[in-house]
């Protein structure tokens, strides 16, 4: 399989090689998602308490029923997900950015809700063209549309036009994190704030970086509460679960110690 990889990587344009991982991705996760019983849990979520995310930092975000009906969104109508990156985006609230860079944004959970929240201009990075619809009409349904501009496979060359710019970073890409932010690149990212997601092999070469920032890392915890909304939904502990297949952490690189404010 790694030298299938290998090969189709050597052969394709990069931005299609990325675009049919992304697909595959998702089919993969839809497989799982639909033997789990998650797919028809999120159908009857969504039937009993829509589709207005409920608490957290994006609370009143409207999440489209279409992106909300393929995944598990529980979590996401919620409110709960990824709740151990919540200080940090309470942080980020009280920042002020002259841009905001999803990388990975898939149906803009983040690009969309960091709009509401910030106000700021978000440019929104996915190969994978089905999720980039989903979330133009998130982007629409909030009222933000003019805010969020969509892209697709964000390459690390695109970090020297924002040089000066006061950026905020959230970037989710499936272990491409460590070909964007290497010992060249994070020389010119000192004036950002990165909220980085990391994947296997990734993570130990993230770390080790000089990063000109103060790093936080950030592990997930078990996800635990009582929801009415879930009630004869399924056991609450399941539908709460991101279903990550292992543990999660995430870099919090906080440009603080630059003086950036």
């Amino acid at each position: 399989m790694k030298l299938a990889k290998a090969a189709a990587r050597a052969i394709l344009p990069e931005f299609l090689f990325y675009r049919i991982a992304a697909v595959r991705s998702r089919r993969f996760q839809l497989k799982a998602l639909r033997r789990e019983g998650l797919l028809d849990a999120a159908a009857s979520y969504v039937e009993r308490n829509g589709c207005i995310v409920r608490f957290g930092p994006f609370t009143g975000m409207v999440y489209p029923r279409d992106a909300a009906l393929s995944r598990h969104s529980i979590p996401k109508l919620l409110g709960t997900y990824e709740q151990e990156l919540h200080p940090v985006l309470d942080t980020i609230a009280h920042r002020r950015y002259d841009l905001v860079i999803d990388i990975g944004s898939a149906e803009g959970y983040y690009a969309v809700g960091l709009a509401r929240l910030l106000g700021t201009h978000v440019l929104a990075y996915d190969p994978e063209p089905i999720e980039r619809s989903y979330c133009r009409e998130a982007a629409r349904l909030n009222g933000v549309e003019s805010l969020v501009e969509l892209n697709g496979l964000f390459r690390p060359t695109r970090i020297r036009q924002f040089i000066g710019q006061r950026i905020l970073c959230v970037c989710d890409c499936e272990g491409f994190e460590a070909e964007i932010f290497n010992a060249e690149t994070v020389k010119e990212v000192a004036n950002w704030d990165l909220l980085i997601e990391l994947h296997g092999e990734a993570a130990g070469k993230l770390t080790s970086l000089a990063w000109p920032h103060r790093l936080t890392s950030i592990a997930s915890t078990p996800r635990t509460g009582n929801y009415p909304e879930l009630e004869g939904l399924g056991g609450q502990g399941k539908l709460l679960s991101e279903f990550r297949g292992e543990a999660q952490t995430w870099l919090w690189c906080d440009s603080v110690t630059v003086g950036q404010r």
